[in-house]
């Protein structure tokens, strides 16, 4: 169950209307796809393999071969892309630089595919991209309007991009510019706030690179909105208004943690030699910022860093 999140956005037009998750056992789309079905929506998942226990009705594929069950489309409203191999699961060797292109490729590529061969048409298709499509850009204010930048990261988000394009024959198509996605459940913030526990926090590089981030639970709001408001298409940020600096981030974890903390810095260079090329995923600047959703009015729960990791930390999610 989520706790202490208000629903919000009540406006009827989702009430019984389905939606088709890929990706959805990932951290976005636990929540996203309990949120929604709370919402009265009907939640199904795609998925490589049966998954016997879960609460949601799921078809499998194999994205790889291009392969879908695809039972899996009949009478969808929406789908939801969130597929793709982990960013920050491993070594960026060429090996892994492949899987992580690849499999998002290819999850795209599968929805083409099958969308054609059935003929059927939802209303619109909502795929994960990331904010790593600006690359490294200091103190410059980020857009959606703004060029992609430069990198691995970047490369990626652009490809990732234009394979959702593709889609466009069949339906509408949004495209959302993930930030960091902050929950205790997962993901970035429980390897930050883990050193903080005793009593140390890391100051990555120089510590003045911005990070956009977002709470989990605005991002599934964000979903919501972007499937109930149907003007905003294209590329969407999604992130909280504001950005933060990293060496700000860090203090905000230890006040909403309530804990003293030092902070050690760890030098670009000693990340670069651990992490390599992985390293500019820490150590880039993203001021990314989200005017579309600003100026369509979406009213973000947790605009402020502090209160967003004590309401994380004091509700467990």
């Amino acid at each position: 169950m989520l706790t202490n999140c208000k629903p919000t956005y009540h406006n009827m037009s989702l009430q019984e209307k389905s939606v088709l998750i890929a990706g959805g056992t990932g951290l976005i789309g636990t929540h996203l796809s309990n949120y929604l079905t709370q919402q009265g929506m009907k939640v199904s998942h795609l998925s490589r393999s049966k998954q016997k226990n879960s609460p949601y009705i799921t078809f499998t594929w194999n994205p790889a071969e291009h392969e879908m069950d695809t039972e899996a489309l009949q009478g969808v409203d929406y789908i939801i892309n969130l597929a793709g191999a982990g960013v920050a699961d491993g070594r960026w060797t060429r090996a892994r630089k492949k899987l992580i292109l690849e499999s998002r490729l290819d999850s795209a590529a599968t929805f083409e595919k099958h969308l054609a061969e059935t003929g059927i048409k939802p209303s619109a298709y909502l795929s994960a991209s990331a904010v790593g499509y600006y690359g490294d850009r200091g103190e410059e204010i980020l857009t959606e309007e703004s060029e992609p930048g430069t990198g691995f990261l970047s490369e990626t988000s652009v490809a990732w991009e234009k394979a959702a394009d593709a889609i466009e024959k069949y339906c509408q198509v949004v495209k959302v510019r993930i930030g960091l996605v902050l929950s205790t459940k997962g993901g970035a913030l429980p390897s930050m706030a883990n050193p903080q526990k005793l009593g140390v926090g890391a100051l990555m590089g120089s510590g003045k690179q911005f990070y956009p981030w977002i709470h989990i639970h605005d991002m599934a709001r964000i979903f919501e909105y972007l499937m109930e408001n149907r003007d905003l298409n294209g590329v969407v940020n999604g992130t909280a208004p504001v950005p933060v600096r990293q060496t700000d981030l860090v203090d905000a974890i230890k006040k909403g943690m309530n804990r003293p903390a030092l902070k050690l810095p760890a030098p670009s260079f000693v990340l670069k030699t651990m992490l390599g090329e992985m390293a500019t995923a820490v150590l880039d600047s993203t001021r990314a910022v989200p005017e579309k959703l600003n100026k369509a009015g979406f009213e973000f729960e947790h605009t402020e860093i502090i209160e967003a990791l004590r309401h994380l930390v004091e509700n467990k999610i």
